[in-house]
């Protein structure tokens, strides 16, 4: 549970608390805080906006004392975020009680948090993915446009000038500029400008919102997303990663198992999909009960006993679980001395996706749309 210590907090000169909230992008790029009153002479009291919540009221009274109380809550965030917002200011002099501490997390956490849209139980991608705030995406766009827009383009899908980072394992990875803070601080390159990029914790954070929603924008289903035309690489040159560079004619042929592959799509998208992700293809297959379709699968030896095959259903580091031949599941323990060997069909294609270039998959996909 979130508390402080059950004491007033002395009075500390009001400059000292400053938190990095803006509600622009102008206002992040230095606009100064709202001035606190100069010692001796009395401040006026904040409004309470109308509210009939004390907590609000209690809010506008510690927050307004150096920030116009908009741009404190313009950037909605977790309890969490909220939390450490306030632990934050109350370390730089913020005065006021444990309890007035405490209910000003409550309110900001249920009236400006961040909570994850219900998906009846299952959402896809890892469990604590970022939840993306609309208006600190609309704050960012005119930072990302003066700043980051000429390398990385508007979408950040890249340009000859910059990579693209809607594909970055560093964005994938960030939460809430987690990552993405210390790589701007220390190891972000000058700007084609001079300009040294100096983000306040407040720029850190819309960033993160913004580059994962330009994330969220490519996925299927998403609202933004809408295949473009993908048609675009030099069919020769994908022949020729083809069957050099690629390694795919190690494994398939273009007059054997990939004959009129073309033919066999209406549209380039879904044939780059299988090209890129053929397990999640043939998974599909298996479940509507076509053709058969390779499985990846496994080999448990125990330290004594002996060796067992079958498909398999889940494996981390602790345990592993096939499906064996009589169809019912086992489950090992990943102890020591057990040994586990697994046979996947599509491991080229998983390891493809460590080094393959947007420019090479173009030209694969246009090569094998010229196999009708």
């Amino acid at each position: 549970m979130f508390s402080f210590p059950r004491r007033v907090l002395t009075p500390v000169a009001a400059g000292m608390w400053v938190v990095a909230l803006t509600a622009s992008a102008g206002a992040q790029r230095g606009a100064a805080p709202q001035r606190p009153a100069a010692a001796g002479q009395v401040a006026r009291p904040p409004a309470t906006g109308g509210g009939s919540d004390a907590r609000e009221a209690t809010a506008r009274r510690l927050c307004t004392q150096c920030h116009p109380f908009e741009n404190v809550v313009a950037i909605r965030r977790t309890r969490a975020q909220w939390e450490a917002t306030i632990e934050n200011m109350v370390g730089r002099g913020a005065r006021g009680t444990p309890d007035d501490f405490a209910a000003v997390v409550d309110f900001l956490s249920e009236k400006y948090g961040l909570t994850a849209p219900s998906t009846g139980g299952w959402s896809p991608g890892a469990d604590d993915k970022p939840i993306v705030d609309a208006k600190a995406v609309e704050s960012a766009e005119p930072l990302w446009t003066e700043d980051c827009a000429v390398c990385h383009g508007k979408d950040a899908r890249g340009t000859p000038k910059g990579p693209n980072l809607v594909r970055s394992l560093l964005v994938l990875s960030d939460r809430y500029g987690s990552q993405i803070g210390p790589y701007l601080r220390s190891q972000h390159p000058k700007l084609p400008s001079g300009k040294i990029l100096e983000p306040t914790d407040t720029q850190v954070l819309l960033f993160a919102h913004l580059l994962r929603s330009r994330l969220n924008d490519t996925l299927r289903g998403a609202p933004m997303f809408k295949p473009g035309n993908i048609l675009v690489g030099d069919a020769k040159a994908g022949a020729t990663y083809f069957s050099g560079e690629g390694g795919c004619a190690h494994c398939h042929s273009a007059t054997g198992d990939l004959a009129g592959i073309g033919g066999r799509f209406t549209e380039p998208v879904n044939l780059q999909q299988r090209f890129l992700f053929p397990a999640g293809v043939v998974s599909a297959r298996r479940a509507a009960g076509s053709r058969p379709a390779p499985v990846v699968r496994v080999t448990v030896t125990p330290p004594s006993g002996q060796a067992v095959t079958g498909e398999l259903v889940q494996m981390d580091d602790f345990n592993v679980t096939l499906r064996a031949e009589d169809g019912q599941p086992r489950t090992f323990r990943r102890a020591p001395g057990v040994e586990v060997v697994k046979d996947d069909p599509f491991a080229a294609h998983v390891a493809l996706l460590e080094h393959i270039t947007d420019t090479q998959i173009h030209d694969v996909v246009a090569y094998l749309w010229t196999l009708k």
